[in-house]
């Protein structure tokens, strides 16, 4: 019995909430004192990165309710927390490979507390990922805004908001599929851990803008011009010069004739007007005649 009731806890709304608030917060208080802010600055930093994603999500599903307004507790523990990180910095300095860790862990939980919540309210299976995904990056983007920096969410770096998403994505299958809530919940946050681990050891980053347009043109160009036969490039000409001609009919009958007609002889445009073709037809029919 014990252990469902333990069971019960961890696979809770209320526990995805507070453990990604914690652990957010701490990443938050961190951020601060590394841009020397002071403990007001650490505090506050701190709740933002802890409540930020969740306030965002709440914002969107309208009308469940706001769990920041609901667990004033929370919020005294989560500021205690900051305050402890700010006086006992160095503690967590020294502890590189556990902040990372807890850092990747609080996207985790984040994008599982967004997800989890979307999935309850029932708004369908692309809202919930994409809830879970914003939940996951919102405190960090809303932490970056206040300190005047570009969102990391928004640069290319190593994943981030892939991770988020990636993990949101599995909690939703896993969910749909039928799998227990705590089976689903431990999916999310190992695939978020995961995408975040790889992709530093791998170095695998979000891209820079690249224009493909040059790319997009020689295809272009090579399908309609250079891979074609020599009767369908002359066709597409005979295309445009088409519009050329009907754009002003400038020019005598016989110079759009000639202009129709290729090195072979046969007519690869209709550059030339219905009734100069029917005056050249009497013309031959007069001859024959």
């Amino acid at each position: 019995m014990d252990v469902w009731v333990v069971i019960d806890f961890l696979s809770s709304q209320t526990t995805y909430d507070y453990l990604s608030v914690i652990v957010g917060g701490i990443t938050g208080a961190l951020f601060a004192c590394d841009r020397n802010l002071d403990i007001v600055g650490a505090v506050t930093l701190g709740l933002m990165t802890g409540y930020g994603g969740g306030v965002v999500r709440d914002i969107l599903l309208d009308g469940h309710g706001f769990y920041f307004m609901q667990h004033a507790d929370l919020v005294l523990i989560a500021a205690a927390i900051c305050a402890f990180v700010f006086f006992f910095q160095g503690v967590f300095k020294h502890l590189d490979a556990t902040v990372f860790f807890a850092d990747a862990l609080s996207v985790g939980l984040f994008a599982l507390a967004g997800a989890s919540k979307a999935v309850s309210c029932d708004v369908g299976f692309v809202y919930a990922v994409l809830l879970g995904a914003i939940t996951g990056v919102g405190g960090g983007a809303i932490r970056d805004v206040c300190v005047g920096e570009v969102p990391g969410v928004f640069k290319e770096s190593n994943f981030y908001a892939v991770a988020s998403l990636g993990g949101a994505l599995m909690y939703v299958v896993a969910v749909y599929v039928g799998s227990p809530s705590l089976a689903a919940s431990l999916l999310c946050v190992f695939t978020v851990v995961a995408l975040r681990y790889w992709s530093v050891y791998f170095d695998w980053r979000t891209s820079t803008p690249t224009d493909l347009t040059p790319v997009l043109s020689r295809t272009v160009k090579a399908i309609f011009l250079h891979g074609s036969s020599k009767r369908n490039r002359r066709r597409f000409r005979g295309i445009f010069h088409m519009k050329r001609a009907s754009a002003g009919d400038e020019g005598s009958a016989g110079e759009r004739a000639n202009d129709a007609a290729s090195d072979d002889g046969v007519a690869v445009g209709s550059g030339v007007r219905e009734e100069d073709v029917a005056a050249l037809g009497e013309f031959a029919r007069d001859k024959r005649d």
